[in-house]
């Protein structure tokens, strides 16, 4: 091409930048999407330690961040330096149970079945109560239970047990349950329950004592509704089931508890003691078989919004509590920084910073700061 060519296609191109950029930009300018990710947050783990699936995140009244992961989920090929004697430099396998402060610094670790009897086949969920305990459960075909923990890791009581899956009203085991919450005042702890029972099953928190449990609606539990391990079909003809399907998550906001009826694609909302209140919509219909209200965690000092987790589209969305419109969200799908990878579950800090824990082929947690212009 000789110059006079290359100046007009140059010039051409030049144009059409010209026309398309600004719409481009308009569409994914990161001016409205509501966070951005903090990528030197957390800092390089130590001790060659990897990450297995993020099941859980949660910040604590110290404004620590606590994850549990699931070591059992890493390749044997990753963890080579675990074996006897080491047959890699890299890597092993990190503690179920890391907390983090806000630089990004591992403070504590520990957890597992070399320190606890009857830990977990599969961890799914963390919670840190305004007591400083540690809750933790697993969603695998055998854990049916829940536990509680001091901080540094001392077991102080089990709800529920392993083994065989019994009935989805049996309040003396847990079908595979999801999320914790525990209101420290009423001295109750709220668990999702879960892939296999489709309740919300209430304990006192100090004795461990069955309260109640409701479905869907309020409605009381039909001990023949369960299912294996496995999210039932979706249904895409736009109505609402009278029973849950995969009860993913469970939190509170303004004396209100917020439950994920995750193949839903809802949020139902009930008082504390099971009476409901209504329902929240979420991406309903584009989220596959799988669903899109994976998590949602409450916004500090706001009553008005909760900050739901789409992990099907890899979306962190802030909804509005009475309407359920979207008022804000960020949507990024990979493996980069910054992109979401199956996020499972999030977490907010004092600040705003919302942190996703991912699972499958993302194993790890980032954290992204709040953009106070697109959140209102």
């Amino acid at each position: 091409m000789n110059r006079g060519r290359a100046k007009g296609a140059w010039s051409a191109l030049a144009l059409l930048l010209q026309l398309t950029t600004p719409a481009t930009i308009a569409a994914t300018s990161p001016r409205d999407a509501a966070y951005r990710v903090d990528i030197t947050w957390p800092q390089p783990l130590p001790d060659k330690w990897l990450l297995g699936d993020v099941g859980g995140v949660s910040v604590d009244r110290h404004n620590h961040i606590w994850i549990v992961n699931r070591p059992g989920s890493s390749r044997p090929v990753d963890l080579q330096a675990d074996n006897n004697p080491p047959t890699a430099k890299c890597c092993v396998a990190a503690p179920p149970v890391i907390e983090f402060d806000q630089t990004g610094k591992v403070v504590r670790s520990w957890g597992g079945p070399q320190q606890i009897d009857d830990w977990f086949d599969s961890e799914h969920a963390i919670f840190v109560d305004d007591e400083d305990h540690v809750w933790i459960l697993g969603a695998g075909a055998h854990d049916g239970l829940l536990m509680k923990f001091i901080s540094e890791g001392r077991l102080l009581l089990h709800i529920g047990r392993k083994g065989n899956y019994v009935a989805a009203d049996d309040p003396t085991m847990l079908g595979a349950p999801t999320d914790v919450y525990v209101d420290t005042k009423r001295q109750e702890v709220f668990v999702s329950d879960g892939y296999r029972n489709h309740r919300v099953i209430v304990f006192d928190s100090e004795t461990g004592v069955f309260k109640r449990q409701w479905t869907a609606y309020g409605k009381t539990v039909d001990p023949a509704y369960a299912t294996e391990r496995t999210d039932p079909a979706y249904s895409q003809q736009g109505h609402h089931p009278d029973h849950f399907t995969t009860v993913h998550c469970v939190t509170m906001i303004g004396g209100e508890l917020y439950v994920c009826d995750r193949a839903n694609d809802r949020i139902q909302v009930f008082t504390p003691e099971g009476k409901y209140v209504r329902n929240i919509s979420y991406n309903r219909g584009m989220a596959g078989s799988i669903g899109s209200t994976w998590d949602a965690a409450p916004l500090p000092g706001r009553a008005d919004v909760i900050v739901a987790l789409d992990g099907t589209n890899s979306e962190i969305a802030v909804l509005d509590t009475r309407s359920g419109a979207v008022r804000a969200s960020y949507l990024s799908k990979g493996r980069y920084a910054g992109q979401m990878q199956w996020p499972h579950q999030l977490a907010i800090d004092r600040e705003g910073r919302a942190y996703v824990a991912e699972v499958g082929t993302g194993a790890r947690v980032q954290r992204f700061v709040p953009n106070s212009k697109a959140i209102r």
